[in-house]
């Protein structure tokens, strides 16, 4: 989902628009994506080695008993989410996006679909969240908190959105290679995104990819799949038969509602049609990583702040780890 900023450094990361992507800009990006996953995973590593994981898991799941009794009581439609988010990892719907949200997405696609960016991926800038910011605020909606609360088991914070175009391009040798392959995600231990497609998405289309939640934690007890950078096909193989990888294929408005850290998951390269889609992500207060672009600048959100209650406010993490 680009390039993050890994808790253990403080660093400063410069995101780069895509339209002042260029070979070298590019190989630069890719550079520090490589850095920054493999910073997020050596921290969650060490969280998770022998040494010290049986000591922080059993902090974290105590900090989760202990918010057990005051996760949000959901409807049944929102239960059968969340039910299926941990038996496969993955749960569609169809999108249930108010029309000013759905307005202030297709403007978003309309300025992507402008772009002459090259490359095969193309995103909404963090100035351009923040010029038209009615699509990010709906990811504060008190059902996308609801859900992301109980599905974490702690108060949610709110990561930020990703509006991008997947061109019929090929990532070879770009830094959204990793995106068309088989990965987890390392922001935290526990993560919630919404996918919703902004377009029709057929097989050709780039239609996200998952294993289902049970393979996938067999890979993960098997040794395979901890590479940064991603597994090949080829390497998938050998462990989930290619006929158990599932695609989700869909019209306009389909949300895809998926753990990414514990689900391995891709984007298929689209082959025929361009795929423009919007992702919401979701963590605790305390991730491993968070991701700049995914937010408006800082010098945006003050002013957003009337319209936010005490509780959207608070999943901001206004001045926690923000850049």
């Amino acid at each position: 989902m680009g390039v993050p900023v890994v808790m253990l450094a403080e660093a400063p990361e410069k995101v780069v628009g895509p339209e002042e992507a260029d070979t070298h800009r590019d190989l630069v990006a890719h550079g520090r994506r490589a850095i920054a996953r493999r910073g997020g995973l050596l921290r969650r590593a060490v969280l998770q080695s022998p040494l010290v994981s049986p000591l922080d898991d059993r902090r974290y799941e105590r900090r989760r008993a202990r918010h057990a009794a005051l996760v949000p009581d959901v409807a049944a439609e929102e239960q059968s989410v969340l039910d299926e988010l941990g038996t496969a990892g993955v749960a569609v719907r169809p999108a249930e996006l108010p029309p000013d949200v759905v307005a202030s997405a297709d403007r978003l696609v309309d300025a992507l679909r402008a772009s002459d960016a090259g490359g095969p991926c193309v995103k909404a800038t963090s100035r351009q969240l923040a010029a038209d910011p009615t699509l990010f605020a709906w990811g504060l909606s008190d059902r996308q908190l609801d859900l992301a609360e109980c599905h974490i088991g702690l108060p949610a914070r709110y990561l930020g959105l990703e509006v991008k175009r997947e061109r019929v391009a090929s990532a070879a040798g770009h830094g959204h290679d990793v995106v068309r392959r088989w990965h987890l995600d390392h922001e935290d231990r526990r993560i919630l995104k919404v996918i919703v497609y902004l377009s029709d998405v057929p097989t050709g289309g780039g239609p996200f990819g998952y294993i289902h939640r049970s393979n996938s934690d067999a890979i993960l007890a098997s040794g395979h799949g901890r590479d940064p950078e991603g597994m090949s096909d080829a390497a998938m193989r050998t462990v989930v038969p290619a006929d158990e990888w599932n695609q989700v294929t869909g019209r306009r408005l389909t949300a895809i509602h998926v753990d990414t850290g514990r689900t391995f998951h891709r984007v298929f390269p689209p082959t025929d049609v361009e795929r423009y889609s919007v992702t919401f992500a979701y963590s605790s207060r305390t991730p491993f990583m968070v991701y700049p672009h995914l937010m408006p600048p800082r010098d945006a959100i003050p002013p957003l702040r009337e319209r936010f209650s005490s509780r959207q406010w608070d999943a901001l993490c206004v001045g926690h780890g923000r850049r």
